[in-house]
């Protein structure tokens, strides 16, 4: 696995390398949204995973190229899983939302 942090310069090359498995640590803070542009490959199973610190509920957004929303985590944790099967080898959007008032460690998991 590749281990990656924030600032944005690692959330890009996060995105560049998000084919294969993946992981990167992160820290949301309070009632913000972290986006990241991670491709996957048409008729390949997908997973996203959010693991927080327990702090606060995290909520999970998968978006296509178009904006539409695939599927999403909005439980009242901050564990988060979201499986789907890409109809098009594409790019797609996902907002991890922090739902507390304090930030939350969060580790995004893809395979």
């Amino acid at each position: 696995m590749t281990y990656l942090t924030k600032p944005l310069a690692a959330i890009a090359m996060f995105a560049v390398i998000a084919v294969s498995s993946a992981s990167a640590m992160a820290a949301d803070n309070a009632h913000t949204t972290d986006v990241y542009q991670l491709s996957f490959r048409a008729g390949e199973a997908a997973r996203v995973v959010v693991e927080g610190d327990g702090d606060t509920d995290l909520d999970l957004y998968i978006y296509d190229k178009h904006g539409n929303l695939i599927v999403s985590d909005e439980d009242y944790t901050d564990n988060c899983v979201c499986d789907f099967l890409p109809y098009v080898t594409s790019t797609f959007t996902i907002h991890i939302v922090n739902r507390g008032s304090v930030y939350n460690r969060f580790r995004l998991v893809t395979n």
